[in-house]
């Protein structure tokens, strides 16, 4: 029967995606874990801030990289405007940046520039309406101790989840679980790429990405890994990321985001073949492809099991009856967002899942569709709290 295959395929690639996959990683950290040298380093490193009509935070910004625990006399600071029309690049200069004022071209472009001009031997690159912790540059560069380390990313995390309503609170618990499965993939080797808040790589494995509508985050962090070093993940260099109000706002960042990896992994293809990079290519197969289609999975599963429950045999209504309870569930959080009730746990967990997914879905059809995001505008994110974090 049709239908019966169509739910056979779909529950797999579902339970693959949510259970499967963090199971092999959990099994094989303790089976074959690699361990990495972290120790103190004083290595000349230029941080990276590309800016887009930032001035609310760029000065903030500026004085929180400065005036972490790493000396400040080996931290460089380049501010690459990207046609800002407001008072950053003047806000920036004041607080001690070296500015390029760079005409509007996109964020990629103004990450090329910003490195062309750089000094340091680490590249750190990182978001202006984020913060780090007094620590987190010294934690961050001290993976670098380790040679055959080429890269590593941050632990981000999210502000005002507590103070907002459902969709912050779901995009709170969407990064726990994956700051769960980057540490599982880090036990094990490489994290699939970077996050674009804070990450740094060696200048010998930097390389100017050409794909502009591409994820620079990961166009520039996966280049590590397909030169053969290790892309790590450290938990302890963290960084203040606040939290989206609105759920029109998370679901246009998500399509942006998830269209621009779509488009940088069939730029780096190359990595997903397991015969060059192994355990690796099925990581990023996992995590950024099989991930991005699952809409279509959930949607085949929910359509399938519905038919065999009202024409076959009502015992289907075991697996549909669940379905059919979330997407009422997700439908009521949607419909009671920005309420006191739409707060509930019962509401906001179902309503977040069905916003993520149904953002991947459209965001697939529009790469489907050829549409592109090549610029960016500061994301809207909550900045209640996200002050310079105190030593």
């Amino acid at each position: 029967m049709v239908a019966l295959w169509i739910l056979a395929a779909s529950a797999a690639l579902v339970a693959w995606v949510y259970v499967g996959y963090a199971l092999l990683l959990a099994m094989l950290a303790r089976l074959r874990p690699r361990p990495r040298k972290r120790a103190a380093v004083r290595t000349p490193a230029t941080v990276v801030v590309p800016a887009h009509n930032e001035e609310a935070v760029i000065g903030r910004k500026v004085a929180n990289v400065l005036g972490g625990s790493y000396p400040s006399e080996l931290v460089q600071v380049v501010v690459a405007s990207d046609g800002s029309t407001d008072r950053t690049v003047e806000l920036a200069r004041a607080a001690g940046a070296e500015v390029l004022d760079l005409p509007r071209s996109g964020k990629v472009a103004a990450l090329s520039a910003a490195a062309a001009h750089a000094s340091g031997e680490i590249f750190v690159f990182t978001d202006a309406d984020c913060f780090l912790e007094h620590d987190s540059l010294s934690e961050l560069l001290s993976n670098f101790a380790d040679p055959d380390v080429g890269g590593v990313t941050a632990n981000e995390v999210r502000h005002g989840a507590r103070d907002f309503g459902g969709v912050s609170r779901g995009e709170s618990l969407y990064w726990r679980y994956e700051q769960w499965i980057k540490r599982l993939e880090d036990r094990v080797g490489n994290t699939v790429s970077a996050c674009g808040s804070l990450y740094a790589v060696r200048r010998s494995l930097f390389h100017p990405p050409t794909a502009t509508a591409g994820n620079d985050d990961v166009l520039i962090s996966t280049e590590v890994v397909r030169r053969g070093k290790r892309l790590a993940f450290d938990e302890h260099a963290r960084i203040v990321v606040g939290s989206t109000k609105r759920g029109s706002d998370e679901f246009r960042r998500k399509v942006r985001i998830i269209n621009g990896g779509l488009r940088t992994w069939l730029a780096r293809r190359e990595l997903l073949d397991p015969r060059r990079h192994g355990l690796y290519a099925l990581e990023v197969v996992s995590r950024k492809i099989l991930r991005r289609v699952l809409p279509f999975a959930l949607l085949a599963l929910f359509a399938s099991s519905g038919w065999l429950a009202l024409t076959a045999n009502p015992l289907w209504w075991i697996l549909f009856g669940p379905q059919l309870l979330v997407a009422l569930l997700a439908l009521a959080g949607w419909s009671l967002r920005g309420r006191p009730a739409g707060r509930r746990r019962a509401l906001w967990i179902p309503y977040y899942f069905a916003l993520a997914n149904v953002a991947a879905g459209v965001a697939v059809l529009s790469l489907a569709t050829g549409s592109r995001f090549e610029y960016w505008k500061p994301s809207g994110r909550d900045d209640v709290g996200l002050k310079t974090p105190a030593a």
